[in-house]
């Protein structure tokens, strides 16, 4: 439509429109163990059936068939097959489009694209942040492969606008059939991990957690090798060191290992992980790395994080002015110290 505002009509603006939005997404890989997790900022969980979840077309194929990356997500009752879905609903006010008189109000006008758009990119970034701590607490490939958000608002107090815009994550691996499950005295723990981890610690090592959940995206083992390689160097280690291997196997043995017999085993473990991951990225020869391998490194890297993590907190707690640089520059120092002294004592 196009409406023509004349120079009679008072200017429009000024007056903020609110918008109503549903927020639907189904969770992959996961089951009824997750439904009393406390996501935040509003999401729910909740178990629905197939055929009574909202945008049941946008997840089915041309032919009335569930597409094949929801398809190990889907559970089974005595009643029908389901999903757990978080869901949100929300009101947000948008300043709308400015309008003078003699401008013509066309269809783009009123999509109010740019603050819809705002939101929604708010509201993506949030569920990518609550989904990887969550995969840092555990693993299990739980994660979200389409988000579904429906907006309605009215413009100039008479146009009624429905919207309905998906937010798809194409380089979801919906092919780690490993679910995400949590005993019941888990989730409390869980809910604890999300409120203690996902502000300031977050934000921190964001660029570290981003790394380590873009490898377990990877379909291809090597390639996530690679990259949960680069996120310990990211971690443990200055830019641009030399003599990367060495240095890393003995601060991973030194933070992970609670006794010499496990910083000697971790600190082997990874000098042969090294390898693997320098003959896949330097000679294209990625045959040592099983399936088995690339779980077994994920979990060191988890461990890692994790730690780090909670090293961070005990630092913050002390002082909250301090920076990633400067807790990392710590944590380094305290290793190169333990190092040190495993050496001396003819453990490394």
């Amino acid at each position: 439509y196009t409406l023509s505002l004349h120079d009679a009509l008072p200017i429009w603006g000024g007056i903020l429109i609110d918008v109503t939005v549903k927020i639907t997404a189904i969770i992959m890989y996961c089951d009824e163990s997750i439904l009393n997790l406390e996501l935040g900022n509003g999401y729910t969980i909740e178990k629905c059936y197939y055929d009574d979840f909202p945008f049941k077309s946008e997840i089915e194929n041309g032919k009335n068939q569930l597409c094949i990356e929801y398809i190990g997500s889907r559970l089974h009752d005595e009643n029908d097959s389901y999903f757990i879905c978080l869901k949100k609903e929300d009101v947000f006010s948008i300043d709308g489009p400015q309008i003078v008189p003699g401008a013509v109000i066309t269809d783009k006008t009123c999509q109010c694209e740019d603050e819809i758009g705002a939101y929604q990119e708010q509201e993506v970034q949030y569920l990518h942040k609550i989904f990887s701590l969550l995969r840092l607490y555990k693993n299990g490939n739980i994660g979200l492969y389409q988000t579904f958000f429906n907006y309605k608002f009215k413009v100039l107090g008479f146009i009624n606008n429905t919207q309905n815009h998906t937010s798809k994550n194409s380089t979801r691996n919906a092919y780690d059939e490993r679910k995400y499950m949590l005993a019941t005295e888990d989730v409390e723990r869980c809910n604890q991990f999300l409120r203690d981890y996902k502000l300031q610690i977050y934000s921190m090592m964001k660029p570290i957690i981003d790394e380590f959940v873009w490898g377990l995206e990877q379909i291809d083992a090597p390639t996530g090798f690679e990259q949960y390689t680069t996120a310990l160097e990211m971690a443990l280690l200055p830019v641009n060191q030399p003599g990367k291997k060495q240095m890393l196997s003995n601060r991973i043995a030194v933070l992970l290992g609670k006794n010499d017999a496990e910083v000697v085993g971790i600190h082997d473990k990874m000098l042969e992980f090294y390898r693997y991951r320098s003959e896949s990225l330097h000679e294209g020869d990625g045959s040592n790395i099983s399936k088995q391998e690339l779980i077994e490194m994920e979990n060191y890297v988890r461990q890692t994080i994790t730690t780090i993590m909670q090293k961070c907190k005990c630092q913050l707690v002390i002082d909250n002015t301090k920076t990633w640089i400067d807790i990392k520059n710590d944590l380094m120092n305290e290793l190169i110290s333990e190092v040190e002294n495993k050496k001396t004592a003819g453990i490394l």
